[in-house]
């Protein structure tokens, strides 16, 4: 049975959500602060969660960054009032799944969910399955793979380095699979998304009453990930104030969580990853010189797309299948031309902005198969709003999928003359779909 969370103050929101889920056979928890929900979070470890943004005590904006931190995997979907929708939007950009206004719909609500979880599942068979999760046969990633599987099986700090989009984490997991030893905790830290003066609670951990709100033990990354690796994510982010416990911990092996004053050991393989050059922060004081010689006792550097253009067609194949699963489609396919289109572009998204445009591509796909008209008129339109477009939602490259679903669903109305039947039987989808979407998305003519 399937497990959601619902966190809102509003209790009988609450209960009323609860009521609609339990009636489609899923177990649900509920929690009415920010706060209490992530406690709740670590114990009943959902497979949805629905959160509301404006809380008491941590807002959804806060439990977003805690699930990016600590359950990448998992889904959630924001409750905003219809004032609230800006900065529901922006939490798409940060990871949320999806959005509903209040008052909900219980339709609506049912849809999201399943829709939601089937996501999730994917992702997880994805992330659990054997082998590499890392994909091409290019010389530059065989020679990635060799040296995971060199670093995997010892304790040896690894520094991941390489722009952004270029698959740090995926190296770091695929690092802790190929460990020995059997199932152990992997566990990831971004340590740009948490707030910095939660961070040292995150890392360590705390005792009960070491702050205000501090209402019980909470056990921090580095014992949930002992026997395991630890993943440090965006290292350079990390305060120079925090940079000498942490040395200290990778040095002595012991903790002490905020407010105690007893030590704990752990064993723990630290992976961290960077887009910065620490060496320059290091010369400029902005990371300890001590902390990186111990932190990148091997350098892992993973290669752009753009040095690797034989790759892509493999990239392509693997994400409309996943694309295509994730839909509810048969499989889309992409004619050569347009893969070859492709494999020219410079990509300085790397993997993530092929990732973004393919799920575009398979979004506004009529025919199930993608030309090289469809991709040449997006390169084209991409180029045209990275150039131009100077509002709130930024390069089109950088639009959540939810702003480029709006957009094609927008557009496909006016090349109708507003006439839902056409516009459906353009995009390939029912007459119903449309109606939901264009509700979901507040279209009118």
């Amino acid at each position: 049975m399937k497990k959601i969370l619902i966190i809102d103050d509003e209790k009988r929101l609450c209960r009323v959500l609860q009521l609609i889920l339990e009636a489609g056979d899923y177990k649900v928890a509920t929690a009415y602060d920010g706060r209490e929900g992530m406690a709740v979070w670590d114990t009943f470890r959902p497979d949805l969660v629905f959160t509301d943004l404006k809380m008491p005590k941590a807002d959804g904006m806060e439990v977003l960054r805690f699930r990016n931190s600590r359950f990448p995997g998992t889904p959630i979907i924001i409750l905003t009032a219809f004032g609230t929708i800006p900065a529901a939007v922006e939490a798409i950009k940060l990871g949320a799944f999806d959005y509903i206004t209040k008052p909900v719909d219980n339709d609506i609500i049912i849809d999201k969910t399943r829709v939601a979880l089937e996501k999730g599942a994917i992702e997880t068979d994805r992330n659990s399955a054997g082998g590499p999760l890392l994909i091409g046969s290019s010389p530059a990633m065989e020679k990635v793979r060799q040296e995971m599987e060199l670093v995997a099986k010892t304790g040896t700090s690894v520094l991941i380095v390489g722009e952004s989009g270029t698959g740090k984490e995926l190296a770091a997991r695929t690092i802790h699979k190929l460990s020995l030893g059997g199932p152990t905790p992997f566990v990831r830290v971004n340590c740009a998304a948490i707030p910095r003066d939660l961070l040292e609670s995150e890392l360590f951990g705390h005792k009960k009453g070491a702050f205000t709100g501090a209402t019980n033990d909470r056990p921090g990354a580095f014992v949930q990930a002992n026997g395991g690796a630890l993943f440090l994510d965006e290292i350079g982010d990390l305060p120079v104030e925090l940079q000498p416990k942490l040395l200290h911990v990778v040095e002595d092996k012991t903790i002490t969580p905020v407010g105690a004053d007893i030590r704990t050991r752990v064993e723990v393989k630290i992976i961290s990853a960077t887009n910065r050059d620490l060496a320059q922060m290091v010369r400029t004081g902005r990371f300890r010189s001590d902390l990186l010689y111990r932190l990148n006792i091997y350098t892992l550097t993973m290669p752009p797309l753009r040095t690797r253009p034989g790759d892509i067609p493999e990239l392509i194949e693997h994400f409309l299948g996943v694309f295509s699963r994730q839909f509810g489609w048969e499989k889309v396919v992409m004619a050569s031309d347009a893969v070859a289109l492709l494999a020219k572009y410079p990509w300085p998204g790397n993997v993530r902005e092929l990732k973004n445009m393919l799920e575009r591509l398979v979004l506004s796909c009529r025919e199930r198969q993608i030309t090289l008209q469809m991709v040449a008129d997006l390169l084209v339109a991409s180029d045209s709003d990275t150039d131009t477009d100077t509002g709130p939602a930024g390069p089109a490259e950088n639009k959540s999928f939810f702003d480029q679903e709006k957009d094609i669903i927008t557009k496909a109305l006016e090349a109708c003359g507003w006439n839902q039947s056409k516009a459906a039987k353009f995009l390939g989808i029912s007459r119903n779909t449309l109606r939901y979407r264009q509700k979901k998305y507040n279209i009118t003519q």
